[in-house]
């Protein structure tokens, strides 16, 4: 199909190729009824560029849009190419796993050293190796939960003076320190009228109490006269100073 401009009243119209094999290349204006050779007068269609092949240092929209296919097929063929560089495990350097490491004993040397007086109470055989670690003494755990008062009484003797007697319990599966021993004696309205302190070394010869094991105690001492006569009852409990 052609379009041809008649040269009178530049109308434009198309004719097709059977047309102007029929006419022998002439053709009547419709408008103005004039008659003219149809190819002397075709429109000429523009010359239309062509694409432009992309270049690689343009940004990937602009090629995109220049050449889609060609595009499309690069970033394929990227993606490929990037596919086992994004698998790849980075290695993890060994500076960083010596000084994780180093970290997490010294966290764990913190932690027996903070523990070792339990530790010790577990298992005797680690107390040398313990002391020698911290470059301290290691003693018995203090737990004043452990330890319970099963029995206790307190008696004025004929010949003078107090008598207090106690049995303390570690209620522990390991040894614990010997604790010391906060007496009160309180009067007629249990308010306190004197109270001391008998540290463990009072209490027992020993300085810890066996696990599950029971001590003995008895404390013997003298009040002032007028505190005695007032003297009806008594408090007791243990406690680490």
């Amino acid at each position: 199909m052609h379009i041809t401009h008649c040269p009178q009243c530049e109308t434009a119209f198309k004719v097709s190729p059977a047309q102007l094999v029929l006419a022998k290349g002439w053709v009547r204006c419709g408008r103005c009824s004039h008659v003219f050779e149809a190819a002397l007068h075709f429109e000429t269609t523009p010359d239309i560029p062509a694409s432009p092949l992309p270049n690689s240092n343009a940004p990937s929209l602009f090629r995109a849009a220049m050449a889609p296919a060609e595009a499309a097929h690069v970033a394929q063929s990227s993606s490929a190419h990037a596919s086992p560089a994004k698998s790849a495990d980075a290695p993890i350097p060994f500076a960083w796993l010596v000084g994780a490491a180093v970290l997490v004993l010294a966290l764990l040397t913190q932690w027996v050293v903070a523990q070792r007086n339990w530790l010790a109470a577990q298992e005797p055989a680690l107390r040398p190796l313990l002391s020698a670690l911290c470059a301290c003494e290691v003693t018995w755990p203090r737990e004043s939960e452990a330890v319970l008062i099963e029995s206790s009484s307190f008696t004025e003797n004929p010949q003078g003076g107090y008598t207090v007697q106690l049995r303390l319990k570690n209620t522990q599966h390991h040894p614990v320190a010997m604790p010391a021993l906060e007496l009160s004696l309180t009067d007629l309205q249990d308010q306190i009228l004197v109270r001391r302190v008998f540290m463990a070394e009072e209490l027992s010869n020993k300085d810890h109490v066996q696990a599950l094991r029971d001590v003995r105690s008895t404390l013997n001492f003298d009040l002032d006269e007028k505190v005695s006569q007032r003297v009806i009852g008594f408090r007791a409990f243990v406690f680490y100073p």
